[in-house]
């Protein structure tokens, strides 16, 4: 694996780990603004899960995120520019839930204009993004299922996030979860690579996985009705954790 400390560029690559927040942090090497790439194809739901825990917790801000798809009855789940404007519409507004003022202001100038322009094009979301990151202390963006984005767009939506890390004087943490495409590595593997395997942390998703389902089981929402908890939930954590390495 290479080291942390050697690494001077914004971006970092690596595959799924948990928890996902605390792990990929240790590898930030003192970087004001990072992007972790889970190299993998993790179960989707530990990323965000993950992200939200934190924030629950007081631990970080609310994570902006977007799940890709290539779905053909929602196409906007693969265009860059439909991405962008849901994480600028995420970011607009603080803690006490009120509309931050660029987003103020981008409302009011498309309203003069008549709403002429429709929806934000992606150099506009890209900048409104880079004014709200830097009311905030530091930002976090989740975007699951990088691959599912349309292959011919990606390269406009990895510009904005480059754009956005490079221009803002708040730190910004990205973590993007996709296949091994090849354009995506390619993208990414033009920076120096920290990786880090999902066989090498079985681990701790073990451990994720276990702390989980006591909290599940705890709370009357899984084996309620068992009389063999305790079997039930160590075949419960073995049969995910291997479910979860190397997919």
């Amino acid at each position: 694996m290479s080291s942390g400390k050697q690494l001077k560029s914004p971006l970092c690559c690596g595959s799924t780990v948990s928890p996902v927040l605390a792990r990929a942090s240790s590898c930030k090497s003192g970087r004001r603004s990072w992007v972790c790439h889970f190299r993998t194809d993790p179960p989707r739901s530990l990323v965000i899960q993950d992200a939200l825990r934190d924030f629950e917790a007081g631990q970080s801000p609310s994570p902006a995120f977007f799940y890709c798809s290539r779905s053909t009855s929602e196409p906007a789940r693969s265009d860059p520019e439909k991405i962008l404007a849901s994480l600028a519409r995420q970011l607009s507004t603080g803690r006490e839930q009120k509309l931050l003022q660029p987003a103020v202001a981008v409302y009011k100038r498309k309203e003069a204009q008549g709403f002429a322009s429709g929806l934000l094009q992606i150099e506009e979301s890209r900048d409104l993004i880079v004014q709200l990151v830097d009311l905030q202390p530091q930002a976090i963006i989740v975007i699951d299922a990088l691959d599912e984005c349309d292959p011919e767009k990606r390269s406009d939506l990895l510009n904005a996030f480059e754009f956005i890390l490079q221009e803002s004087t708040s730190p910004v943490r990205i973590f993007i979860s996709s296949r091994n495409d090849q354009d995506i590595v390619f993208r990414l593997g033009q920076y120096p690579n920290l990786q880090i395997s999902s066989e090498s942390n079985s681990k701790d998703i073990a451990n994720f996985v276990r702390i989980t389902c006591k909290e599940l089981i705890q709370k009357g929402r899984l084996l309620r009705h068992s009389k063999s908890k305790a079997d039930m939930e160590d075949l419960i954590v073995q049969k995910v954790t291997e479910g979860a390495t190397g997919m």
